[in-house]
């Protein structure tokens, strides 16, 4: 059982897993690296994103992130998450990179 939700209603744990959430996506970590930080299972996780996710028709912290197609400069690297690939290539915007990084991995 998840620490601190033994005894609570299930609005009181769907609060605290909604809160639980959005500290994940801020940190920016991976699933896999936030649960092992906060001492949390992993498919925990991903089952209460995806409970919370199925119960509002759209998450209010999604947005289309637009990027512009650059020409290869070189040094670029590939992100593999999920069934996509990402490649990104030198002089990229940080913020945004972490945007979609992180709305890839909500989804994937």
């Amino acid at each position: 059982m998840a620490k601190g939700v033994g005894f609570m209603s299930n609005k009181q744990k769907q609060e605290l897993w909604s809160e639980r959430i959005k500290n994940f996506h801020s940190s920016g970590l991976s699933r896999k690296a936030w649960c092992e930080q906060e001492d949390f299972n992993v498919g925990q996780l991903g089952y209460w994103i995806g409970k919370l996710a199925a119960a509002t028709d759209a998450p209010s912290n999604s947005r289309w992130v637009n990027l512009e197609a650059i020409a290869p400069s070189g040094s670029g690297i590939s992100l593999r998450i999920g069934n996509v690939i990402l490649e990104v290539e030198r002089g990229f915007d940080q913020q945004v990179l972490a945007d979609v990084v992180r709305s890839l991995i909500a989804v994937c």
